[in-house]
């Protein structure tokens, strides 16, 4: 599969990029979020081929995004956007230069009340 460089028109999402980290309380864990920064990224859902093999190796990877680059780009990562949350499963750069991050995720689902959002919008101030 050849992976080029997204062109502006289709980078059409804006996302939150977060760090999650899991903070001690009581018995359990309660995650926290930092913001890391804000990109416009596309968004390209995986073929079913890849998305097969992705379910076979249990990755979880449901989807490839493209952003400009993220330096330190890690798996306790995540992006938010129109109230769904995708997990960085595996991040890259592109050609092996530090312009453009693709990053193979995992759909997680709609972001939970619990992660302090008040009426389920992203703030873009």
């Amino acid at each position: 599969m050849d992976i080029r460089e997204p062109a502006s028109g289709e980078l059409k999402h804006r996302m939150e990029v977060r760090k999650r980290s899991d903070k001690p309380v009581g018995p359990g864990l309660e995650p926290e979020f930092t913001l890391v920064c804000r990109r416009w990224v596309k968004v390209e859902p995986l073929g079913t081929a890849t998305y097969a093999n992705a379910q076979q190796t249990k990755t979880g990877v449901t989807h490839r995004l493209y952003c400009r680059f993220i330096p330190e780009l890690q798996s306790d990562f995540e992006f938010v956007s129109r109230n769904r949350v995708y997990r960085v499963r595996r991040p890259t750069d592109l050609a092996g230069r530090q312009v453009w991050s693709v990053v193979e995720v995992e759909e997680l689902g709609p972001v939970s009340r619990e992660e302090g959002r008040s009426n389920g919008k992203l703030r873009f101030d």
